[in-house]
């Protein structure tokens, strides 16, 4: 399995100065559609599930309060590990996990490269389930009642969490720069994770990973600038 990203746009993300021209190219690619559709079906399944019974509860406030605080190491782990995986490394060299990103650093403007493919999307989308289900169906136990409520609810919780991170992730790219201070901080951090040093702020949505694992600098200065944050080699 190779996760490689579609060139799916030849449009530049440094053109975009407004808000909505951001959210126009972004509505328009694959990935935000799929994770948008997986975030509407998984709803869906909720509510149904409510109304035959099985409502809304503490294990529900439970599991979105866990997804909002896992999302930042979740973020670090991932794209430490796997997107900027050495090139000699077995994630690499046959998973190819990193091949899409190092296109990214090359040309951190080029569209077809800020977003995951289509079926990427779909196939992250199968794996969060996997993966939510694997924590949130025994946080539910803790809690007695229904399984499959709360896992639904944090399922929605978690597409929501990778929509946001492709929003942002294109919206810190543009020319446009956001009013408010988390996201304007957050467009700062991810610059500097490519102009500066490719070692440190590697959260996207959330530094609380970087926070936990020290790699984001009180000053961008306690940092070297770095030689290899295009090409990620070396």
């Amino acid at each position: 399995m190779v996760f490689v990203i579609d060139r799916t746009s030849d449009a530049r993300s440094n053109t975009l100065r407004t808000r909505q021209e951001a959210f126009g190219t972004w509505i328009r690619m694959r990935s935000p559609q799929v994770m948008l559709a997986a975030v509407a079906l998984s709803l869906v399944g909720r509510v149904v599930a409510a109304q035959t019974g099985r409502a809304f509860g503490w294990a529900d406030l439970a599991v979105v309060a866990l997804t909002i605080a896992l999302i930042g190491p979740v973020e670090w782990v991932l794209h430490r590990t796997l997107l900027h995986a050495p090139d000699e490394s077995f994630r690499m060299r046959r998973l190819g996990t990193g091949s899409g990103h190092r296109r990214h650093h090359l040309d951190p403007h080029d569209v077809g490269w800020i977003l995951l493919s289509g079926a990427d999307a779909a196939a992250f989308a199968m794996l969060i389930a996997a993966w939510t289900a694997a924590w949130a169906i025994p946080v539910a136990l803790i809690f007695g009642g229904s399984l499959l409520g709360p896992f639904l609810t944090a399922l929605v919780a978690a597409y929501v969490a990778l929509a946001h991170y492709e929003w942002v992730h294109l919206l810190v790219h543009t020319a446009y720069r956001p009013t408010s201070r988390l996201y304007r901080r957050l467009a700062v951090n991810h610059r500097l994770h490519h102009y500066r040093n490719e070692h440190y702020w590697l959260g996207v949505t959330s530094n609380l990973g970087d926070r936990a694992l020290r790699t984001l600098p009180a000053d961008k200065s306690d940092v070297p600038l770095s030689a290899t944050a295009r090409s990620l080699s070396g």
